[in-house]
Formats: structure tokens, sequence, C-alpha cells
């Protein structure tokens, strides 16, 4: 054990003392001690006798050097019997995990499903960014304010959904690498739920039909789009459909395992859904597997490809020609106040700033060409920000293509939507709202939590509740107005007829196959 004085770079004494000694493991270690070394009182040499302030300091200096030296023998006996006892318990030797292998670690772990190279290479990310911000080298000496620190900084360069997916994977991780009785610093750290989540947007009963009508003319995505909208399914459950989940004769689906939670589900299968059933079953190849094998293919070849041709179709359901909501012919002068007013509400920072000026310079008469050269921003730059204020404001002041508005931008306005503070704009129709529409409709209709849980497959009420049920004000408004007394919608100032109603009764009746008649008419031929 033995004190030291340093010096930095330019031969100034540092002003406090160090200390070496040698750990349990037989290192030499050299530690900064908080004792100060009083001013203008060194020596010379350690080993010289000094003034009595610079030997009261050493002192206490050596009195902190032992009281680390014991610690650290302590720290190092019980660790080293800690070993010993893990070993002879479970017969495996304690294996302290370096941050810098745990995709490695990872990657060798055993799992019931082959997961993706995609998922693979994104936890590698993940493993590689935290052990690049932590200033520690095994998984037991990160602590938990550290992996608070981490987590509070992730949040703000990310979405709150991506910052508790990493979340989840750290701890994961750490809970299955420390060694035996080490805490996870994880542990206490929990998710959150984003405010300003956006939402898909569900299908109201007659835009789903209108839905079903524009897909008609298109024989791959009809039968998909009926199918996920009758089903509830996602869309790679519905793409990977097989056929010994149908059963046509009991009129159900029997899927053991869907795709993401691995949960098995039964759903009913109605008049549309059968219709589009039988139709590929009338054309099913012998040994074939799947009921659609052309959307297997495209699901692994481009399955960006199966969202875009959907938004086609559904972009114009959900903004038919002549909507009063689409955007507004104008010359950016004479709007500019109302579009900056727009920017100012959605965007925030930097990117409001740059789009502020776009505008204001267009306004002015510059040209993009004038803009680019003038502020040193790329042409492409300048017309994304000039089309992003476009979409926020609802007014086209931009030029539009010789054959109008373009698909691609038709496609955009009507299946994408932005928030304040978001950097890009998220979906809000694509292949899940049928899977919200359905949930919607159902829960709408009176249809029982648990019975939706049991189609869907989802473990908890809260996340049908959150993530799903999502009734636009057009549908809550029929709704209650179909299901509120009359006193309080003002719909009928009458008193209804007397007699029970069979409406529910006729409907169910008229989706009667052929089969399901005859059984019923010999039912009744045979009452007495």
């Amino acid at each position: 054990m033995a004190l030291e004085i340093r010096k930095n770079t330019k031969g100034d004494i540092i002003g406090h003392w160090y200390g070496a000694y040698t750990d349990a493991n037989g290192k030499r270690r050299i530690v900064p001690l908080s004792e100060q070394i009083p001013p203008n009182s060194y020596p010379g040499a350690v080993k010289q006798t000094g003034s009595p302030l610079f030997e009261a300091s050493r002192a206490r200096a050596e009195k902190e050097l032992e009281e680390i030296r014991t610690e650290a023998a302590q720290r190092g006996r019980v660790d080293h019997l800690t070993e010993r006892l893990i070993q002879s318990k479970t017969g495996r030797k304690v294996d302290y995990v370096k941050l810098a292998d745990l995709p490695a670690k990872w990657r060798k772990v055993g799992r019931s499903r082959k997961p993706s190279k995609e998922w693979m290479q994104n936890c590698d990310g993940i493993f590689s960014k935290f052990a690049e911000s932590v200033p520690c080298q095994f998984l037991y000496e990160v602590t938990s304010d550290q992996a608070a620190v981490y987590l509070e900084t992730l949040k703000q360069r990310v979405t709150l959904k991506t910052a508790n997916g990493t979340l989840q994977l750290l701890k994961a991780a750490f809970t299955r690498f420390l060694p035996t009785g080490a805490v996870n610093p994880f542990n206490d750290l929990i998710g959150g739920s984003d405010p300003d989540t956006v939402h898909r947007r569900p299908f109201t009963a007659p835009e789903l039909t209108r839905l079903f009508e524009a897909a008609s003319s298109d024989s791959f995505m009809h039968p998909l789009i009926v199918c996920a909208a009758c089903s509830g399914l996602r869309r790679g459950d519905v793409c990977r459909l097989t056929w010994d989940s149908v059963n046509l004769t009991e009129g159900v689906l029997s899927i053991k395992r869907t795709s993401k939670t691995g949960a098995g589900v039964e759903i009913p299968i109605f008049k549309p859904l059968r219709e589009v059933l039988e139709a590929a079953l009338s054309e099913k190849d012998e040994g074939q597997r799947y009921v659609f094998p052309e959307a297997v293919k495209m699901l692994k070849a481009n399955p960006d490809g199966l969202t875009w041709r959907f938004k086609k179709i559904a972009a114009a359901v959900v903004c038919p020609e002549g909507d009063p909501d689409s955007p507004q012919a104008a010359t950016l002068a004479d709007v500019l106040p109302e579009v900056l007013k727009a920017v100012a509400g959605t965007l925030d920072g930097k990117r409001r700033d740059r789009v502020t000026d776009c505008l204001e310079r267009y306004a002015d008469g510059q040209s993009i060409r004038d803009i680019e050269k003038e502020t040193g921003r790329y042409r492409s730059q300048v017309s994304s920000d000039l089309h992003q204020a476009e979409e926020i404001s609802g007014f086209l002041f931009m030029p539009l293509p010789a054959g109008g508005e373009s698909s691609k931008a038709l496609i955009n306005r009507a299946t994408r939507g932005t928030k304040k503070g978001r950097a890009r704009r998220s979906s809000t129709v694509d292949w899940h709202s049928l899977r919200t529409t359905w949930v919607t409709l159902a829960l709408s209709a009176g249809v029982p939590m648990e019975i939706c849980r049991r189609v869907t497959g989802h473990k908890t009420v809260e996340t049908v509740l959150t993530h799903y049920f999502r009734p636009g004000r057009d549908h809550l408004k029929a709704v209650l107005g179909e299901k509120l007394p009359d006193v309080l919608t003002g719909n009928n100032n009458t008193l209804p007829a007397a007699g029970p109603d069979v409406s529910a009764l006729a409907a169910q009746l008229a989706n009667l196959t052929s089969f399901e008649r005859e059984k019923i008419k010999e039912i009744l031929n045979n009452q007495p």
C-alpha cells in the first residue's frame, strides 16, 4: 500500500492524493482519494517529511486508502465465496458477461420460434449503442442511475414505443446474463404511454361496404381485404392462413398460433368470408397448404407492396372525389398567415423555423432554385418542406402535375397523420385499420369484451380499449342514436309499436346457408 502524488501535463501538482494497492485477484489498483494536498506544502518527494499541514494530510490520506483496501479485500472474498456457493449449487461456473458480448450471447439464446434476421439485427444495434453509452465493461457494473439516464436520453431521440421496446429488451437480456444474485438495473424502470400516439382510423360500416366494392376489381386484394375485415386478423396472419385452420363445415377459423403473440384464436365464418374461402377452395391445387399462396409470396418478397396496394384502394374510399375535406387550391401569398399558423401549431424546433423560412421566401416570389442558392439547402429539401406545409395547412399552393394531384399525394393525404413535435408522419389507414375496425364495430354493437378478445387474441382489456376501440364522431353519433332512448336523442317522440322486435332475427335468417335453411324447415315441420 502506498500514497502517490501526480502531476498534470504542464508539470503542476494535481491537488489531491492517489493511492495504490493490490486487490484480492492480485492486480495493482490506483485510485484517486478525496483528501486534498495543502497548497505549497509539497516537500519535493512523497518520502520526504513536509510541514505539519502536509503530514496531517498524509495521515488522513493513508487512513482513507486503508479503508478502500479493506473494503476491496472484503468484497473480493465475498465475491469469491458467492461464486463458489453458486457453482456448488448449480454446477456451473459464474459467467461475467461483457456488454460488448451481449449481441453474440443474445443470438445463442434458445427460442421456440426462430426470430427474423431483421429482428436480430435490431437487437444487435440496441445492445451496441447501450454499450457505447455507459462507462462499464461488464453487465454487473451498470448501475440503476446509468440505466435511468440512458432511458431518459433515449426518449428524447426516438418515439416512446421504440424506447419502451428498448427497455424491455435490455431488461430481458440483463435478467438472463447477470450473475445470480446481481440486481438488474432496469428492474425499477417502467415505460410510459404517449398521449400523442397516432392511432389507426377504423372504417365505418358504410365505408367498409365501399371498400369491398372498390377492391372487387382487384382479384388479388379483394379476398385478402374481406378476410382481414371479417376476421380481425393481422396482415401476416391473413396472408399465411392455411387450409388446416379453415373448417367450412362448422363455420370457424381455428388458428393455433398467431404471428405476433402466439395466441390461439377462433373466428366464426360469416357469409362474406365464406364466399371468399369457397372461391379460393374452388381454385385450390392438390397439396396446397396456404389459402392465398400468391399473398404468401408477396409478403415475403415485398410486404410494403401489399401495404401500398391496400392504401391505394382505401384512399379512394376515405377521400373520394369531391370530398369537402380535400385541399383548397390557393396562392400562397393570399393564405400565408393561415399556413404559418398551421405549421407553428404542428411542427417545432429547427424544422418549424426552416419550413417557415421557405414559406416566406416562396410567398415573396422566390422560386425553389432561388431559395436553394440563397440558403444552401438542397432543392429536394425545399420542395419537401413546401409540400409538407401544404399537407399540414390543407392549402394547395405548389404547381400540380399535368394530371392533377398525384396518386402518391392522394394516398399520403388520406392515410397518414401528423402530430405536433413529430419528425415523421404516422400511418392512420393501413392493413391494421381493418383489425381496429373489427374491434370497434363489434364493441359498439354490444359484443362482450371477452368474445372480442377470444377472436383477436389480445391478453388484456386495456390493450383492446387503448389501441383498437377507436370510434369516430360519426360512428359514435350513429351508435348512440340507435342505442340511447328516444327521450335523450329526440329521434322519435311516439311510443314504439307493441310486439317483439324481430329485425335481428330477420337479419340472422337472411345469412343462413341452404343447409341451415333445410335444417330449420325440418325442425318446424316436426313441431306438433
